[in-house]
C-alpha cells in the first residue's frame, strides 16, 4: 500500500504543471503537520482532519524570509516586484506590509515571538489578519484544488476542507488561527505516507529542492543561486529572546534557592557556570522554544545529551521534577505557559487548568513517536 501511494505522490510531483510555488509550500506544510501535530488530528471514517490554520501558519513562516529578502525572489513564473507591471503572487502585497513593519524591529524572529505570545501590535494586527485570510483562500482555492489533476483529472481529489466561519475583528493569536480558520482533511493512506516519509518529502532533495530550482529558473536576472535560495527556504525564527527569558528565570531561581536540581540526573547545579537550559526535545529535531520544553540541566549532562531524545523511561523517572519545574514556570508565566502547552502538546482549547499529567503523557507519546517511528537517537543518561 505504501509503495503504491508513494508512487502516486511521486507521479503528481513529476506531472503536475505549476506556475507558482504553492504546490511545494502545501506539501512541505502537510509533511510537517503530519509529523508534529498529531495531537490535533481527528479521524472520521477514512479521512484524517487537521486545523486549516496550521497550514496557514506554516505558509506564513515559509514565505516570510522570501518576501523579507533584500533581493527580489520570484514565486510565480515571470513574476515582477510590486513596483513593476506584470504578474504577482496573490499575497505578496499583504506580506510586504508585515515584513516592512518588522524590518527595523528584528525581522522574522521578533515577528514570530510577538505572534506566538499573542502580542502583535495594534497598528499591524488588522494587516496580519488580512494576510492570513488571504493565505487561507490561496491554499484552498489553488494547490488543494489542483494537486493531482494531471493524474486524476479531478479537482479536490486529495483534499477536503471546511473554511470556517466569519472571524470578527480581534487580536491575532496562534489559538485563534488554529481554532477558527477551519479544517482540512486527507485520506488515511496519504496521512500515513506523510507521517512515515515526511522527512524525505520536506528534505533538501525533494520539495525544497524543487522549490529552489523553480525559483532560480524564474529569476530572469540570473543573480540568484540555488544555495542562496535553499538558505532562504530553510530560514527559521530563532527566538533567542524566549530562551533568554527561561534562562533568566532559572538563574533567578538558582540565586534564591541556592541550587537547582538537574532535570536529567538530579545532580546539584550550584552556580551559573554549571547551569545550562536544555531543550527536552532538541531544537534541531523540533524548532520549539516553548517554556515547557526549556528546563535546567547541569552543563556536563547537557554536553552528553546533545541532540538525542530522552527515552520514555527517563522521562517517567524524572516525572516529579519535570512537573515541579513546570508548576514553577507556570506560576511566573501562566498565560504563555498554558497557551504553549495547548498549542504544542495537548491540542485542548478553551481552558487554562488542564492537569500537567495530561501534558506529560502527550510529551511521552511525542518522544516515543520520534524514537520508534522516525528513528531519532534515544538517550537514557
Amino acid at each position: 500500500m505504501y509503495l503504491e501511494k508513494f508512487k502516486e505522490l511521486n507521479t503528481i510531483l513529476e506531472r503536475d504543471a505549476t506556475n507558482t510555488t504553492y504546490k511545494y509550500a502545501l506539501l512541505r506544510g502537510l509533511s510537517e503537520i503530519c509529523q508534529h501535530y498529531t495531537h490535533y488530528m481527528e479521524i472520521n471514517e477514512e479521512r484524517v482532519w487537521f486545523p486549516l490554520g496550521l497550514l496557514v501558519e506554516k505558509w506564513l513562516l515559509y514565505y516570510y524570509p522570501i518576501f523579507a529578502s533584500t533581493h527580489f525572489i520570484p514565486q510565480k513564473s515571470s513574476e515582477q516586484d510590486l513596483d513593476k507591471p506584470g504578474y504577482k503572487i496573490s499575497f505578496r502585497k499583504q506580506f510586504k506590509k508585515m515584513t516592512s513593519y518588522y524590518e527595523d524591529k528584528g525581522g522574522l524572529s521578533v515577528f514570530y515571538s510577538d505572534y506566538r505570545k499573542g502580542r502583535i501590535p495594534d497598528e499591524i494586527n488588522d494587516e496580519l489578519m488580512e494576510l492570513m485570510k488571504k493565505l487561507r483562500y490561496t491554499i484552498t482555492r489553488y494547490p488543494m484544488k489542483h494537486l493531482g489533476y494531471s493524474v486524476t483529472e479531478e479537482h479536490y481529489k486529495f483534499f477536503d476542507f471546511i473554511r470556517g466561519g466569519r472571524i470578527p475583528k480581534q487580536a491575532v493569536t496562534p489559538e485563534l488561527v488554529v481554532n477558527e480558520f477551519g479544517k482540512f482533511s486527507i485520506s488515511k493512506e496519504f496521512y500515513e505516507i506523510f507521517s512515515l516519509f515526511g522527512g524525505f518529502v520536506s528534505g533538501e532533495h525533494s520539495i525544497l529542492n524543487e522549490w529552489a530550482d523553480f525559483t532560480v529558473y524564474s529569476d530572469k536576472t540570473r543573480k540568484l543561486t540555488k544555495n542562496e535560495m535553499l538558505e532562504v527556504l530553510t530560514t527559521y525564527p530563532v527566538t533567542e529572546r524566549d530562551v533568554n527569558e527561561a534562562s533568566k528565570f532559572f538563574e533567578a531561581l538558582l540565586k534564591s534557592q541556592g541550587y537547582l536540581e538537574c532535570i536529567w540526573s538530579g545532580k546539584k547545579i550550584k552556580n551559573r557556570s554549571e547551569l545550562h537550559i536544555d531543550h527536552v526535545i532538541p531544537f534541531s529535531v523540533w524548532k520549539n522554544n516553548d517554556l515547557w520544553n526549556l528546563l535546567p540541566t547541569h552543563r556536563d549532562i547537557n554536553l552528553k545529551k546533545r541532540d538525542r531524545i530522552p527515552s520514555q523511561e527517563l522521562l517517567r523517572k524524572r516525572l516529579t521534577l519535570i512537573q515541579k519545574y513546570w508548576r514553577v514556570i507556570k506560576s511566573q508565566f501562566p498565560d504563555r505557559f498554558d497557551s504553549e502547552i495547548r498549542l504544542s502538546l495537548t491540542g485542548i482549547s478553551g481552558t487554562n487548568d488542564e492537569p500537567l499529567n495530561v501534558a506529560f503523557e502527550k510529551l511521552v507519546q511525542k518522544v516515543v513517536n520520534l524514537i520508534n517511528q522516525y528513528g531519532y537517537l534515544e538517550w537514557n543518561n
